[in-house]
C-alpha cells in the first residue's frame, strides 16, 4: 500500500492522524490483507478506504503447497496484469524463509533459468516488493503456522538492477515500526552487478550478500551469466573483496551444479583458487545446489558426483551446504520461477 497517498488522503479528509497509524499496524503488525480486517476502524471509514486503496499491492491468484508441506509457492497479479511468483520455505523447523521477485521477468537471460528465459517486463515497486512478504505473512495467520524468519531477495530478477525499489524494500522489513526484520535475517542475491555490490555494501552493511557465481572461467560464465560480459570475474573479485574489507561480512556464493559444465574436479580446485584471490576461505559459504528442470539440455550431475565435488572443497577449506531442493513438484525451487 501507498502510505504516502493514504496519509494525504486522511488529511484531507479531515481525520486524525492516528488513524494512519492503526492502519499501518493492522497491515503490518497483524498482517491485515482486506479492509474487514481493519476493525479498529469506523465502518464508514472502511467503505471509504476500500474504494479507494487496495491494501496489497499484489493480488494473490493461485497458491501451491507442495507434497510434504514444506514449500508454498504464491503466484501474484499486479497491477498492470503482469505475474511474478514468490516462495515460502520452511528450511528449518518452525523457521519459514520467503523467496521474494524484484522484477518481472529478469534482463540477465541465464539460459538454465525459467526466468531468464521470459525476459524482463518491468522493475517492481517498493510497495510490489514489500507486500509479497505481507501477503505470504497473512496466509501463514491463517494457517495458524509459524511466521516468517527470514527473508531472500533471490526470486525472480536481478535485484541489483532495481536497487532503489529494493533498497526501500530492505528498509521497510527491517524498520521496527514496520516488520521489524534484523537485517541479518535478510539477504540480497546477484549475478555479479558490480555497481549494486558496492552501494550494498554501503548502504546495508549488515544485510546478506549472495553471489550466483557457477563458474570462475569468464568463457564458460559468459555463457552461463550473461551479466559477466559486462562485469568480468577480474572485476567482480575486486568488487568482493573490498565488500568483505568495508563489511568484515561473510559472503555465500550459490553455484548451480550443471554436468559437463562446472561440476568436475578440475572445477573444484579453480573454484577454490579463484576465491583465494578474493579473501581467505573463512569468508564464504558455498552453496552447491543441484540443477532443476526447467526445460533445455541442461541436466544436474549425479548426487555422488555432487558429494564428491563438495568434499573436495572441504578439503581445500571451504565451507559448504548442498542445497536442499525443496518445491520442486510445484515448480517452486531455485531456477523455476516464471510467472505463468
Amino acid at each position: 500500500m501507498d502510505f504516502k497517498k493514504l496519509s494525504v488522503f486522511l488529511e484531507e479528509s479531515g481525520l486524525p492522524a492516528f488513524r494512519l497509524k492503526q492502519v499501518r499496524d493492522a497491515v503490518y503488525k497483524n498482517f491485515a490483507a482486506s479492509w474487514d480486517e481493519v476493525a479498529v476502524l469506523p465502518a464508514a471509514l472502511r467503505e471509504k478506504l476500500r474504494a479507494r486503496f487496495r491494501i496489497h499491492a499484489v493480488e494473490p491468484l493461485e497458491t501451491l503447497v507442495s507434497k510434504k508441506g514444506d514449500a508454498v509457492k504464491f503466484s501474484f497479479e499486479l497491477k498492470d496484469g503482469l505475474k511474478i511468483e514468490t516462495v515460502l520455505l520452511n528450511l528449518l523447523p518452525e523457521k519459514w524463509s520467503l523467496c521474494v521477485s524484484t522484477q518481472a521477468g529478469c534482463p540477465v537471460r541465464c539460459p538454465f533459468c525459467a526466468t531468464g528465459r521470459k525476459g524482463l517486463k518491468r522493475n517492481l515497486s517498493p510497495d510490489e516488493i514489500t507486500d509479497q512478504f505481507l501477503a505470504a505473512a497473512h496466509y501463514l495467520k491463517t494457517k495458524g503456522s509459524h511466521k516468517i524468519g527470514s527473508v531472500i531477495f533471490m526470486g525472480m530478477g536481478e535485484p541489483f538492477l532495481n536497487y532503489d525499489s529494493v533498497a526501500e524494500a530492505l528498509r521497510a522489513m527491517s524498520d521496527p515500526e514496520l516488520i521489524g526484520l534484523g537485517q541479518r535475517h535478510l539477504s540480497v542475491s546477484t549475478a555479479g552487478h558490480v555497481p549494486g555490490i558496492r552501494r550494498f555494501a554501503k548502504d546495508f552493511p549488515q544485510c546478506n550478500l549472495a553471489i550466483s557465481l557457477h563458474s570462475v572461467e569468464d568463457e564458460v560464465r559468459n555463457n552461463l551469466v550473461p551479466l559477466n560480459n559486462t562485469y568480468p570475474l577480474k572485476q567482480l573479485a575486486k568488487a568482493l573483496t573490498d565488500y568483505i574489507v568495508m563489511t568484515k561480512r561473510r559472503v555465500f556464493v550459490e553455484y548451480v551444479m550443471l554436468e559437463g559444465y562446472n561440476a568436475s574436479r578440475s572445477q573444484a580446485a579453480k573454484l577454490n583458487s579463484w576465491l583465494r584471490t578474493v579473501a581467505a576461505p573463512k569468508y564464504f559459504v558455498v552453496n552447491l545446489i543441484p540443477y532443476n528442470r526447467t526445460g533445455g539440455t541442461f541436466r544436474a550431475p549425479e548426487r555422488e558426483r555432487i558429494k564428491i565435488f563438495a568434499d573436495l572443497l572441504e578439503e581445500m577449506g571451504l565451507e559448504v551446504t548442498i542445497r536442499k531442493s525443496l518445491g520442486a513438484d510445484i515448480s517452486g525451487a531455485c531456477g523455476q520461477l516464471a510467472g505463468k
